[in-house]
């Protein structure tokens, strides 16, 4: 890396951590906000991976440029990003998004899906509205008293198929801490629904989110990333724990936010690769 690359990227590492009190509290300023009429559809930030229409995974919008997935989500192929399918009117519409490379973490194990988390960089930015926005990812949380107790995760309704429709929607996941077995506990965190639903089938590397007061203000913030697509409605799975992982995001956002290289390396903790 020649120094004129080392010094912009140091410049715009310093940029994220010493901007205004509320950016410096989140990853990206503009976060975490819904229309309340469509406060009961999946948020804006909710982003659908998908190829020729067909949906495999699901992520989240946490920049204008970044998508945030499990790491087993990545594929080298022909990956799209639909952005703006839910919390929107008849006359605003969806949008897919091309995928410039992906990002995911070094030690990620594919086996007992530990280190399960992984960064989509968009071909260009997405224009920032009330139904394209990106959830909050908190900055130093081990600062902050934040529940971990309940969120709200999403599910395929009975009779739905993977096609790019509406009938992914949320369930409230609750915390048991004691109902996993063979978890990393340092990256992942257990969880899972307790109630009569139809299903709980929902997408790998879809969001646990939680609308939390967080420096006396209310924003919808990621806490975890589902890491399988089946689970039983009595059972519960492990997520990966995005509060462990907030320094690495936030590292991997201020090196890669720039279109200047097409390289592909490993880099300390990441692994770039180009789709």
């Amino acid at each position: 890396m020649n120094a004129t690359l080392t010094i912009s990227l140091l410049a715009s590492y310093m940029l994220v951590i010493y901007s205004d009190s509320v950016s410096a509290n989140y990853l990206y300023e503009q976060c975490g906000l819904m229309r309340e009429e469509f406060s009961t559809s999946l948020g804006p930030w909710t982003a659908l991976l998908h190829t020729d229409g067909s949906i495999f995974c699901a992520g989240t919008l946490i920049t204008d440029v970044f998508i945030l997935t499990a790491a087993s989500c990545i594929r080298p192929n022909a990956v799209k990003v639909r952005l703006g399918e839910f919390g929107r009117y008849p006359n605003e519409l969806p949008e897919d998004h091309l995928v410039h490379y992906f990002l995911m973490y070094r030690l990620f194990n594919n086996e007992s899906l530990a280190n399960n988390i992984g960064l989509l960089k968009l071909t260009k930015r997405v224009q920032i509205t009330d139904y394209i926005m990106p959830v909050c990812i908190v900055l130093n949380p081990q600062n902050q008293q934040l529940s971990t107790m309940r969120f709200i995760g999403n599910a395929w309704m009975e009779d739905s198929n993977v096609s790019l429709t509406k009938e992914l929607r949320p369930i409230v996941i609750q915390s048991k801490p004691k109902m996993c077995t063979n978890l990393d506990l340092y990256t992942q965190f257990c969880a899972g629904h307790q109630g009569n639903l139809r299903s709980c089938d929902g997408l790998t590397g879809s969001a646990l989110i939680q609308n939390s007061r967080y420096m006396n203000k209310y924003r919808h913030i990621q806490f975890g990333i589902a890491t399988v697509n089946d689970m039983d409605c009595e059972e519960s799975q492990g997520y990966t724990d995005v509060l462990k992982f907030y320094w690495w995001i936030q590292d991997v956002v201020s090196l890669f936010n720039h279109y200047s290289t097409n390289e592909s390396y490993i880099v300390n903790d990441y692994i770039k690769k180009n789709f």
